[in-house]
């Protein structure tokens, strides 16, 4: 079965509507597409093994058009082969750690996967009392990045991994050679209000259906996904146990 498609929120009118309260406007347009698109999925009686994919590549696909149609007009100094914000913990969710894991595993030899799960290991071991918040200024690269500093999994990366920009290169190396703590990186609350309201969407969505909606390291929920041949339909019947020894999200 498609996925059905829901009209795009017109992001652009909505910050001339309200141009004292665009940043709001964003993140409610955001929130109120996403419950739509997950609501249309959750309700969908396919099968379970199936229900992360199709999850995973709506939302993304909602994530791309707002970046697409709101991002493309800021000018943010990204660009490929910048990656000082792949140089600390991110964060998933479960549906997104399991489209990940099918992706490698579909694109990469066993001797392949396994070599990244050995890098996502040592990973997860280097961060101290197993949390994301004490190691911002943990500064390993993600093992999913390639020689070429770039994403190996871009079509898959995760929200708060979409949620990442600059304005200025120049801060996000200040950043990554000092204490991030200490360094503000011009961002734009436009994109961040409109991801963020992507993400409270799944937030409040996915518990009232039984499904773990929490956020994860990525290391440690791609490794989950992963280890478990049955994780994708476990996970979609509701069963906690699948991420249960993944290290929270606790920024």
């Amino acid at each position: 079965m498609g996925i059905k498609t829901h009209p795009r929120p017109d992001y652009a009118a909505l910050a001339r509507r309200h141009k004292n309260d665009s940043e709001f406007s964003f993140f409610e347009a955001s929130q109120a597409n996403q419950k739509a698109i997950q609501s249309h999925i959750l309700e969908d009686k396919g099968p379970g093994e199936q229900l992360a994919i199709k999850l995973s590549d709506a939302t993304h696909a909602h994530a791309s058009g707002f970046l697409e149609q709101v991002g493309r007009k800021l000018g943010t100094a990204c660009e490929k082969g910048c990656s000082y914000c792949c140089h600390q913990p991110a964060t998933a969710f479960p549906f997104e750690a399991l489209r990940i894991a099918g992706a490698l595993k579909a694109t990469r030899t066993k001797e392949q996967v396994e070599a990244l799960q050995d890098k996502m290991r040592a990973r997860v071991r280097d961060l101290k009392d197993s949390s994301v918040r004490k190691n911002m200024n943990n500064k390993t690269a993600c093992p999913l990045l390639s020689d070429e500093n770039q994403c190996s999994v871009y079509e898959n990366r995760p929200l708060t991994c979409r949620m990442a920009h600059s304005f200025s290169v120049q801060r996000c190396r200040q950043s990554f050679e000092k204490d991030r703590a200490k360094v503000q990186i011009p961002m734009s609350l436009q994109l961040l209000t409109g991801i963020s309201g992507i993400i409270e969407a799944a937030f409040e969505g996915l518990p009232k259906k039984r499904l773990d909606g929490n956020l994860y390291e990525l290391c440690s929920s791609v490794l989950a996904a992963l280890a478990h041949p049955e994780a994708a339909a476990q996970w979609a019947q509701g069963d906690p146990r699948v991420f249960k020894d993944c290290i929270k999200d606790d920024t």
